[in-house]
């Protein structure tokens, strides 16, 4: 009786399903993920101040998928399992800038260029650069780094018009017959926003609404040339985001800390003549179900792999199929303070938030998410739990040749600063005593309005607040790190030498800080025990700029007259911007050294 009424029921959904006349599938692939993008900014997706009629047409032409999950608050690891398939705990991709896509994973760009399809990529911010390995599979990835600014780094994000400017001329290189998958990608919704009296009127109380906007028109105008060229018809368009922001909620004013909904809930909307016309799908889906639904769509078998997203082609094609665990996490916490990991699971209506205080929702019905019922629904707390621990236990990544762990160079961490990422590891205990994340945001807070001083040139108050912040947290690494790289710009290099070592004794080991380490020891007159952490920042990054002219000053000091001009030569070799007083000094003492 029960399969009878269930197959009733997927009878009466198919017959509700708008199908379209006999339409041929589609022949190319348009996919856009507009960054930073919550579901419920979206007009389509209710939001009556939004101001997206390119996104709402879409809608109104195809499906759109109600209620998507991304897989992390983070651009690279999200859009890795987006073109992958896959989550962060197999593909290894945890947080941008640290981590990289090994070549061992199987994109949907390099499936489609093996079946004949031109392939290409312009993304807009350096956290999707190539050198992070997301370009396998593309004939053509154009990210910002073509654009040089200076030698401590490149352009970190460029507009929605410039990436529609390389996107069409990429479309108008293309014989007529050659299909194509396209991926744009617009950074707009990304703080920062451009100053009020730069937005248009209905925006300027609410920017974030502004740039959503801005994207939407910069999407309307592609559309419109594939239709110019005669492209349009063919294509597939698959609109989505990265993740969302959390606008203040939670405490959380931006993403990449916590894991609620303002921050995973994104739009998914697909269209092509062929689809249903405004049909929505109210199941749950995820950004890992993208790559074997639009392989559906184009006829093509999906590959034999790591178990993949599913093909949401039977959610609006009248075969239908049941709720699977949604799998998301945010290790932000975790990598970037040393707080706990925060890894979880979506089924049905509930989503459990593995964290110490663990939380449960009814994401649905709670959109606030205030509620935690974890302790009033032990049974459904603990089913939740273990369908995690199976989600982990078959998505643990393989051994690989190559691993997604990266170093960053200074020019890769100044353009992620300037984003607002840090993306770095902290070697803390272990994960069963670390702090739960939500007794760390205020402090998070706190160093953010700290930079913000210190960037003005409040150094003093600067100190003043982040020693209160360390006294507070003090096997903080990234804290220790900034405090001493504050006395070192106080002119208290020999009070910030303790920091520093304690910073990387707790595996803050970027090249910026072993640098800084060097110049507290050599700033204090120390030039011996200065080389050996200029030695270690290079090794951790050879082009560390800082690194080879401080290195050279203090082996000039210890008489290496060889071992100076080495490090002088690589430096200037490796300078590429203006005229700067480095340069000057660095060519001054190199010209000093030869004629010894």
């Amino acid at each position: 009786m029960r399969l009878l009424i269930l197959s009733g029921c997927l009878a009466f959904i198919a017959a509700c399903i708008p199908v379209p006349a006999a339409v041929p599938g589609p022949r190319s692939v348009l996919l856009v993920t507009i960054d930073t993008t919550r579901a419920d900014h979206i007009g389509c997706y209710g939001y009556e101040w939004a101001k997206t009629p390119v996104i709402d047409s879409l809608s109104a032409e195809g499906v759109r998928f109600a209620w998507t999950f991304s897989v992390a608050p983070v651009t690279f690891p999200a859009h890795v399992s987006l073109l992958t398939g896959t989550i962060p705990p197999y593909h290894g991709v945890r947080d941008n800038g640290t981590h990289r896509a090994v070549p061992e994973l199987l994109s949907l760009a390099e499936v489609l260029a093996a079946k004949g399809f031109q392939t290409a990529a312009f993304t807009a911010a350096f956290v999707l650069d190539a050198q992070f390995g997301l370009d396998q599979g593309f004939d053509v990835y154009e990210g910002t780094r073509h654009k040089t600014i200076s030698a401590a780094g490149m352009v970190e994000e460029r507009s929605a018009l410039e990436v529609n400017r390389s996107a069409r001329r990429w479309l108008d290189g293309l014989a007529a017959e050659q299909p194509f998958f396209l991926w744009v990608h617009y950074f707009e919704p990304h703080q920062p926003y451009p100053a009020a009296d730069a937005l248009p009127m209905r925006f300027r109380q609410r920017p974030y609404d502004g740039e959503i906007h801005a994207a939407d028109t910069a999407l309307g105008q592609l559309l419109a040339h594939l239709g110019n060229i005669g492209r349009r018809e063919e294509t597939l368009v698959v609109v989505t985001s990265d993740h969302g922001e959390s606008l203040g909620e939670h405490g959380e004013a931006s993403h990449s800390y916590f894991a609620y909904q303002g921050t995973l809930h994104v739009p998914l909307i697909m269209a092509h003549g062929s689809l249903p016309r405004g049909y929505t799908v109210e199941q749950k889906t995820s950004l890992i179900d993208v790559f074997p639904t639009v392989l559906e769509l184009l006829h093509l078998p999906a590959p034999v792999g790591p178990p993949p997203g599913r093909s949401l082609a039977v959610l609006f094609d009248g075969r239908g199929a049941p709720d699977v665990p949604t799998y998301f996490e945010s290790l932000s916490p975790f990598l970037n303070y040393g707080w706990a990991p925060i890894q979880g699971v979506a089924l049905g209506d509930h989503k459990l938030i593995a964290v110490p205080r663990a939380e449960l929702y009814d994401w649905r019905h709670d959109a606030a998410e205030s509620d935690n019922l974890f302790a009033s629904e032990p049974a459904l707390a603990a089913r939740l739990h273990h369908e995690l621990e199976q989600l982990l236990s078959a998505n643990q990544a393989p051994k690989r040749e190559h691993s997604s762990e990266r170093s960053l160079t200074s020019a890769d961490r100044a353009a992620l600063a300037r984003l607002g990422y840090i993306g770095t590891a902290s070697a803390r205990a272990a994960e069963a005593t670390l702090e739960d994340p939500k007794d760390g945001i205020a402090r998070v807070h706190q160093e953010e309005r700290i930079r913000e001083l210190i960037l003005a040139g409040n150094l003093d108050e600067g100190a003043r607040q982040l020693k209160a912040l360390l006294d507070a947290d003090p096997e903080n690494a990234i804290f220790n790190a900034h405090y001493g790289y504050l006395l070192l710009l106080r002119q208290e290099p020999a009070a910030g030498i303790p920091y520093l070592k304690k910073s990387l004794d707790l595996g803050f080991r970027t090249a910026d800080n072993y640098s800084n380490l060097g110049l507290c020891y050599l700033f204090s007159g120390d030039a011996p025990r200065a080389r050996q952490p200029f030695l270690n920042a290079l090794m951790v990054d050879g082009k560390h700029l800082a690194s080879h002219y401080w290195l050279a000053k203090a082996q000039a000091a210890l008489g290496q007259r060889q071992s100076a001009l080495a490090h002088l030569d690589e430096f200037l070799a490796l300078w590429h911007g203006d005229s700067d007083p480095m340069v000057t000094e660095a060519r001054a003492l190199q010209k000093q050294l030869k004629q010894r």
